[in-house]
């Protein structure tokens, strides 16, 4: 492995774009955020034109604007021409992917300069639809349309969660972390003060970043308490618990070799060694896995990059665990061994609901806040994870500014791709009928904080696994918002039609 050279990251930068923060602007595509941050990031690495000499350009694919191939439109924009252009699939994880590419083809000697982009503008979006601002001068998007969100993967929801109103984010990762207060044992008055405390760890490191979209510090209590500013979305989460997606922030990262960086003069106390990258897999939806209090893939990406970093998690300085949602902490807190109330930062940013949540650009601003704390010598060995779609891809990454790590880690740069077989999961029923416990729930709520619906998994007496919702009544909801209803039993009785199944208590 001698002949492989080692990835640095050697320029970052991060954009937001919020008027009642940064001034009046008018409305701006995703590309040319892309194209300032670019600059930017040029310009923090010593060279304000560097990015013409790029033979490789990366971008995050983006949500809030398709483009037919956004790599060949940033290079058009920036004047490059890159030998390499790539695009990822598109998902939360995929600016670890991203990075994990660029730096094994750095490693090979196949790249020496590689620029990686990404932006969200939703908020953009909305200001136009508000203001009557024509959009018609922005990059067309393809024809035919393609799907912003999976572009072409299978959807992440079955026909059968589907026809139980389960297909969002905010679906899946409720379920995940009822599944997850059952399994520790805690009460739900407990549980919610235990979310509390996690997210107002996170919002403090908001507070003290100039990208965030909400730099403010909340307390346990405001996270944690139900009321008109914080009403609920799916239970267990009120809103601020919940991603924000409507926001104009982009970020980008200029990485070369080591030995590119030291023939350009870079100072070595500007330029952030990549170890090691690592990604795992779960079951692609809901229904498919064999439990739902733990991540087997959010682990084994975990333990892999580690260890190819040769590193514990006890080695590492700065975290930055992905937090679309705080299940998705849980998921990489227990990857790690680690406790909420562990001394070192869970996050450099402040995380997706309280930074904010650019669709899948987030982890491209939770590297660059990495390198920035790593070169401000806020320590010497950070970790960022990301995931995609219904918890079903993660990725890891390791960072390092010390010498004997970078060292010890020589030949790890690149991405090794795991896949776990589950195992013991039930057979899925259509059109169940008969008794069976609930696996686990969430209760939807609409936006005057009143339940619609509760949509359940449910464990057969038989062995078999359906989804069905609960009877819409008063009552039934207070059972499972305020006691425990993972392990309730009951009988399932099938819907006709389309109707979903119903779960009676």
């Amino acid at each position: 492995m001698s002949d492989r050279q080692s990835p640095v990251i050697v320029g970052v930068a991060q954009l937001r774009r919020r008027p009642r923060l940064d001034g009046p602007s008018e409305p701006i595509e995703p590309i040319q955020m892309m194209v300032d941050a670019v600059k930017q990031a040029a310009g923090d690495a010593g060279d304000p034109t560097l990015f013409n000499g790029a033979d490789y350009i990366g971008t995050v694919p983006s949500m809030s604007w398709p483009y037919a191939s956004a790599p060949a439109r940033l290079s058009e924009l920036l004047g490059a021409h890159p030998g390499i252009s790539h695009e990822p699939a598109p998902g939360g994880s995929s600016p670890l992917v991203l990075l994990h590419h660029a730096a094994e083809a750095i490693a090979c000697g196949d790249v020496k300069l590689a620029v990686l982009a990404g932006a969200e503008t939703f908020h953009s979006q909305q200001q136009a639809m508000k203001e009557g601002f024509s959009l018609e001068q922005w990059t067309p998007q393809p024809d035919p349309p393609i799907d912003p969100v999976m572009r072409g993967l299978p959807s992440m929801t079955t026909a059968l969660e589907m026809r139980h109103g389960i297909y969002l984010p905010a679906d899946v990762f409720s379920m995940f972390e009822n599944a997850q207060r059952a399994h520790s044992g805690r009460s739900i008055e407990d549980h919610q003060a235990y979310l509390g405390q996690l997210m107002a760890g996170f919002s403090r490191v908001a507070a003290h970043n100039p990208t965030a979209w909400f730099p403010e510090a909340r307390s346990a209590e405001d996270f944690s308490t139900v009321s008109p500013a914080n009403r609920w979305i799916n239970f267990p989460y009120p809103k601020l618990m919940n991603s924000i997606i409507m926001v104009d922030m982009a970020a980008a990262l200029v990485v070369m070799s080591a030995q590119e960086a030291d023939r350009r003069n870079i100072p070595k106390d500007r330029q952030v060694a990549f170890l090691a990258g690592a990604s795992g897999s779960d079951p692609w939806t809901l229904s498919g896995r064999s439990q739902y209090h733990s991540s087997p893939g959010c682990s084994v990406a975990a333990q892999a990059a580690l260890e190819r970093a040769a590193l514990s998690a006890a080695d590492i300085d700065l975290f930055d665990l992905y937090s679309c949602f705080p299940s998705a902490v849980q998921f990489g807190l227990e990857s790690l061994g680690l406790a909420i109330d562990d001394p070192r930062p869970l996050t450099v940013t402040g995380g997706l609901a309280c930074f904010g949540g650019p669709g899948n650009n987030y982890c491209t601003h939770s590297i660059a806040a990495m390198v920035e704390r790593l070169r401000a010598g806020d320590g010497k060995v950070g970790y960022v994870s990301g995931l995609s779609m219904a918890a079903a891809k993660h990725s890891a990454s390791v960072f390092s500014t010390d010498p004997e790590r970078i060292a010890a880690a020589s030949g790890s740069s690149g991405e090794l791709a795991l896949s776990l077989k589950q195992e013991n999961v039930p057979e899925i029923v259509d059109a169940a009928d008969g008794a069976g416990t609930i696996e686990t729930y969430t209760v939807s709520f609409d936006r005057e904080n009143k339940p619609q619906a509760s949509r359940m998994i449910v464990r057969l007496d038989d062995g078999r696994r359906t989804i069905a919702c609960g009877d819409a009544l008063s009552e039934d909801f207070k059972r499972l918002i305020e006691s425990e209803g993972v392990g309730v039993q009951g009988r399932v009785s099938p819907g006709e039609g389309d109707a979903p199944n119903r779960f009676r208590m």
